[in-house]
Order: C-alpha cells, then structure tokens, then sequence
C-alpha cells in the first residue's frame, strides 16, 4: 500500500490526509456490529470531528474515549491528527472512582462512551461524577438518539453536517494521556507528544511478515492500550483490514477469524491457549501467524503452529515506551521476545542500575523514540523511571543471550 511505503517519509498528518484521500472500497474495520470500507471510515473519523468542533472542541482540549471495541473507539484514535486534541483513552472496566480521578486528572472536556456496555450504563455513570468535573463540558453516547442524562448522542453529533476544519498538530505537541493503574490504586497518566506515538516499528516488523500477513488482523487487544492501537495502525499501513472481536469466547473469536479469512492473529498467552482448547479440529488455513504478548513459552508455540500451520512469533511492548522487541519462532528460544526492533535500545542493568553483560538477569530497561514525556502531572513517578538520558527503568526482569534476544523472566505488565 502507497501509505505503508510512506511511513516515516511523510509527517504523520500528511500520511493521513493522504490515506483519506486514497481511501478506497476495501473493508478497513470489522466490528461486532458494522462493516466499513476505508473510505466510510474517514468520512465517519471527519463527520465526528466536525460535529465535536461544532460543540467547540479546540486545539489541545482533551477527548476521553470510555468504549469497548466498537468503530467509536476507532474513530477517536485519529482525532488529534484532525482537530488537533488530545486523546485520552480509558478502560471501561475502570472503577468509578479510578474514572473519577481520570477525567479529573486529564482534563477532559469530552467523553465518548457507551450506555450498554456488560449491563452497565457507561453513560449514566459519567452523569453522576460530572458535578465534580467543572472541566468537563459534554458526554456523548454511542447507541443513543435522545439527550438523555446529561448526555448528546455520537450519532447525532456526527450527522450534523458542519464543515470540519483541520486544525495543523505538530508532532511535538501533547497528543495522547493513557491512564492504567497506578501500584496504589489511582490510575496513572502516560503523556506522549503526538509524534512520539505515532513513531511505530510497523515498517520494520512488516520487513519480518510477509506483506500478505497484514491483509485480515484479528485485534484482540482493546483500543484504550497500546496493543489495540498498534494493531489498528499496522492494518492502516499495511493495507488490509482490522477485526474488533469484542468478544472474550474463544470460540466465537475463532468463528469470526475463520469466517473473515484471518491472516494476522495477536493475543496474549492466555487467549491463544483458549484459541487452542476451543479449535478442535479447526485449522484456519488463512492464517500466516500468529503473535504472542510477551514471552511464548516454546511448548504453547509448537501447539500454535501445529495446529494451525502457521508461524509464531513474540512481541514485547510497554505504554511508556511502544514496541520494544519482536521475534519469530519462539518454539527455539524459550522466554524470548525477540530483539529489539530498529530504532529501539534495550539493555540490562543491576540494582544500581549500571549496564550488565549479555547473559546476566536484571531490569530491563529501554530508550526509544517512542518514549512518553511522563506519568501526567507526577514528576516524581516520571523521575523514579526515566533519567535524564532518555533511558526508561521498566520493573522487569529479564536478561539478554548471546544470541542477541531479549529473554524475559515473567511476563511484562
């Protein structure tokens, strides 16, 4: 695809403007509930952010995405490059006083989320904190055509029919604030400049796939994590298409991979040891390989590729800091997650956090260009991980062979 020939060519808005301008018919997102060609995808990305403008939505004002894997969640992934705001990603799951502290944390302005959602009223539950968020100016719930509860429906919003004007977002500019748990309960914020995140490996991974291996993506990660927006970029470059599950019944994830004609399948060890329970007899000949979250242990990478005929590899990522490493056949290293990818040093380090040669156990530490500015609004947090060489400490424990792959000792968090 002339968008993955790109990368790292163009300016990540320019990419983009020139993804939506080539947009075609070819199916770019599956969802449980709706099939949308690449161009219906941006026309949808650009009637959402025409009708937030329309509530006045400005440069630099945070949008919170409180969604399942629905296009919604989707759609908000590629509003800082439009509008120029700031992304804020949250996990539906979250406890309503982690929420409470999220939206007040960030700022957000807006909030996108859902009213059904595993019999909870997402919606509702936002309506009752918003007292205690004088920042925050509209809820917006998909599956909605009322204002109801304090809240305008998606739907409606994105069939406003305003004009959409593109604001210019510089990539150094804030553009992302994930939150997760914090060791004391409280969510933390991981800050990134727009460009930061934007920096994927996806050209240097797609050097180790065959480009028809990006063609059908089953992404079973959700978008409020690194690995669900790493999955939907990788369809984007790659050409092909990606399928939101949104589903936890492993047999059902495999009816739809098999019915799509998977070619890409990523997940974490547990999900691909259901995958394997629930397949039976089933063989899903379409699929090229199969990605696994963190160490594969060589045992679970045999079953995969035998009873699905395809490659396996390991891939190792953080929040804080994007892809780290990838590697294929795992089957033959057992714990590794490969090396690290272009661009990306890892090295491992002692209690002092002092270098250690290849084959000694230690933290894991990193320096990337995909690096954050920070845990958002904690310099204390950001110092006690991130020295002033760029260098991020990441609390696991793992070591580097001989051989050149990384090796973890547990899985990464």
């Amino acid at each position: 695809m002339v968008v993955g020939r790109l990368v790292g060519r163009l300016g990540p808005q320019h990419l983009l403007s020139l993804a939506r301008h080539l947009a075609g018919n070819r199916e770019f997102l599956v969802t449980p509930h709706e099939r949308l060609t690449q161009r219906q995808f941006f026309a949808r990305v650009d009637a959402l952010a025409a009708g937030l403008q329309l509530l006045g939505a400005h440069k630099g004002d945070r949008i919170a995405a409180l969604l399942p894997p629905c296009a919604e969640g989707a759609y908000a992934l590629f509003l800082p490059w439009v509008l120029g705001t700031v992304e804020v990603p949250l996990d539906p799951a979250m406890p309503e006083e982690a929420l409470r502290h999220a939206l007040a944390d960030s700022g957000a302005k807006f909030v996108l989320t859902t009213r059904d959602w595993q019999g909870r009223d997402l919606a509702a539950t936002v309506a009752r904190l918003r007292p205690g968020l004088p920042g925050l100016r509209y809820v917006l719930a998909r599956s909605s055509g009322r204002q109801e509860a304090a809240a305008y429906s998606i739907e409606s919003v994105m069939a406003s029919g305003t004009s959409l004007w593109r604001a210019r977002a510089s990539p150094k500019e804030e553009g992302r604030i994930a939150y997760l748990p914090g060791s004391a309960g409280a969510p933390m914020g991981i800050a990134h400049t727009r460009g930061a995140y934007w920096r994927l490996a996806c050209p240097e991974v797609q050097a180790q796939l065959d480009p028809a291996a990006l063609s059908c993506l089953v992404v079973a990660f959700p978008l409020h994590t690194y690995a669900g927006w790493l999955g939907m970029m990788a369809a984007l470059v790659g050409g092909g298409k990606a399928i939101l599950t949104g589903q936890s019944d492993a047999h059902r994830v495999l009816e739809q991979a098999e019915r799509e004609g998977v070619t890409l399948l990523a997940g974490t060890p547990g999900l691909h040891e259901a995958l394997l329970e629930a397949a039976g007899k089933r063989r899903l000949p379409t699929l090229r390989w199969a990605v696994v979250a963190g160490p594969c242990p060589p045992v679970l990478a045999r079953a995969i590729g035998r009873r699905f005929g395809c490659r396996v590899a390991s891939l190792y990522a953080r929040e804080e800091c994007g892809l780290i490493a990838f590697g294929p056949n795992p089957a033959e290293r057992a714990a590794s997650v490969g090396r690290a990818v272009p661009g990306v040093e890892v090295r491992i380090v002692d209690a002092h956090r002092m270098p250690l040669p290849p084959g000694r156990q230690g933290e894991v530490a990193v320096r990337s260009p995909q690096m954050m500015l920070g845990y958002y609004g904690n310099p204390e947090a950001t110092a006690a991980v991130l020295d002033r060489e760029g260098w991020f400490y990441t609390g696991d424990a793992g070591w580097i062979g001989e051989d050149g792959d990384l090796r973890l000792c547990r899985p990464a968090v």
